[in-house]
């Protein structure tokens, strides 16, 4: 957390470090288990339950009901003035003004206990604790495999388990800039360090820390389906030649000329923390997250597979990536029979992985693919004729495929993964692949199931030009065969 939020108040000259957090009335933050079965405490990018733990939330709410005179389960600026007081600061009116208008994220000229506990973190300068976070809500599921497959790497001997060195090693090998200090304190948050090793979850959350990740925000949690749509038509207008992209001047002007930005070093905060330099360009996901930051946005409701049906929210009007980005996956969009044209145009998703979730060449053909893409992929021929294709078209593709194929070169498939045990020995020829090496005993391999044994292959999804097999060796083609020879 980059504590500047209260600590930047220039125009009254106050900064809170000069006084004790709201932790000196309750006493240090305690470590514990994350509480469990508690609402929801999120403002902006900051979850509360992140930094405190149940006993300490308990303590804060004691302080802030103490100060809470009128009962009203608000504190407004007097008694904001009587609390600081206790402290030992006294501020003008000007001071309580501008510290809450820095915090008060609903804008009531109040601030309520969740906001007080905003404010604490932010001038105590807390950050997440290892021990209450979850790691998933900060790093993208790209980074966590890429700190699975160095875990499993240091894990010599299958135990489930690095030791610290080991994972101070990689922080160290990947450039990561932490303080011995900084090590020492979130290594005594972190349970199983004690003995000296990191499972995956501790390792990851140690990870988390000391590369200080920013909190994962699906603006769906916090934004009511009307404020997308009006948002979304916002970036829209402001997209020029077709483009759906703005660069950093552009969101400034659009927020700006619509009033969200009440103090402007809140935007310049937000494009330090997000490291958004002026050449960087922001799609309509990172502009909603800008302003659910630059507005200290509440999180109204928790959107994921096991709060809600994929149904419902289509039906609310999520597009494919809001839906991905709330956790769905391919089989769940298949499932509601999503349009294959909006998971491969919105989605991104290659016609290998459509038809695997049971898409059909009919539903990839209206989608817009050709004919060599759907051949590619695994589709047989006769359900690319059940699709619509010609036979000439057929005939045409399967020619095209055999002549790379018979070379050895099979990057036109969207993945490599042969599971023959002696690739090395096998040879090609019009009808597919041959393991014995006498010519006189080989068994053909048809087309489709050729195919099949590459993209439904054990590897993991790869690029639709993967690079082609190595040590094929070529059998002279004497002539073409007919079509039908190729299919199944």
């Amino acid at each position: 957390m980059n504590a500047r939020g209260v600590t930047e108040l220039r125009d009254c000259h106050w900064y809170p470090h000069q006084v004790a957090g709201f932790g000196a009335l309750v006493g240090a933050p305690k470590t514990g288990l994350s509480p469990t079965g508690a609402p929801s405490m999120t403002i902006g990018e900051i979850d509360i339950k992140d930094y405190f733990d149940q006993e300490t939330l308990e303590a804060l709410e004691k302080a802030f009901l103490e100060f809470d005179t009128s009962g009203d389960g608000s504190i407004g600026k007097d008694e904001l003035r009587d609390l600081f007081a206790k402290l030992g600061k006294t501020l003008t009116k000007k001071q309580v003004d501008a510290i809450v208008r820095e915090i008060d994220s609903d804008g009531n000229g109040e601030i309520d206990f969740e906001e007080l506990c905003y404010l604490e973190i932010v001038m105590s300068g807390a950050r997440p604790q290892a021990h209450l976070i979850d790691y998933k809500t900060f790093l993208p599921e790209k980074t966590t495999k890429q700190l699975e497959e160095w875990f499993s790497l240091n894990d010599m001997d299958d135990s489930g388990t690095i030791s610290i060195d080991d994972a101070l090693k990689i922080a160290e090998q990947q450039d990561v800039k932490v303080s011995m200090d900084d090590v020492t304190a979130l290594l005594s948050e972190v349970k199983s360090a004690a003995d000296g090793w990191l499972n995956l979850p501790s390792f990851c959350a140690l990870w988390t820390c000391m590369t200080n990740a920013q909190k994962i925000i699906n603006y769906r949690e916090y934004l009511e389906a009307e404020e997308v749509a009006a948002y979304r038509a916002m970036f829209q207008e402001a997209c020029e030649g077709g483009k759906e992209e703005l660069n950093r001047k552009q969101v400034s002007d659009v927020l700006r000329n619509t009033g969200l930005v009440r103090v402007r070093r809140h935007l310049t905060r937000i494009w330090e923390e997000m490291a958004i330099d002026k050449k960087t360009m922001l799609d309509f996901a990172q502009f909603c997250v800008v302003i659910v930051r630059l507005m200290k946005r509440r999180k109204y409701r928790e959107v994921n597979p096991q709060t809600c049906t994929c149904a419902r929210l289509y039906e609310e009007g999520f597009t494919v990536k809001e839906l991905l980005m709330s956790g769905f996956k391919l089989k769940d969009f298949e499932a509601i029979r999503i349009p294959a044209r909006k998971l491969y145009q919105d989605g991104g998703f290659s016609a290998l992985e459509l038809r695997r979730v049971g898409y059909t060449a009919t539903d990839l053909r209206r989608a817009g693919l050709g004919i060599v893409e759907l051949r590619s992929c695994g589709f047989s021929l006769s359900e690319l004729r059940t699709a619509g294709f010609s036979a000439a078209g057929l005939a045409e593709a399967n020619r095209s495929m055999h002549g790379c194929f018979s070379m050895g070169d099979f990057t036109l498939l969207p993945q490599i993964g042969l599971k023959t045990s002696n690739i090395s020995a096998a040879k090609l020829t019009w009808g597919g692949v041959f393991s014995n090496k006498d010519p006189k005993t080989f068994q053909r391999v048809t087309m489709t199931p050729l195919i099949r044994e590459h993209t439904d292959g054990r590897h993991t999804l790869g690029s639709p030009f993967a690079r082609s097999l190595p040590n094929f060796r070529v059998i002279p083609i004497p002539a073409t065969p007919p079509l039908e020879e190729f299919d199944y």
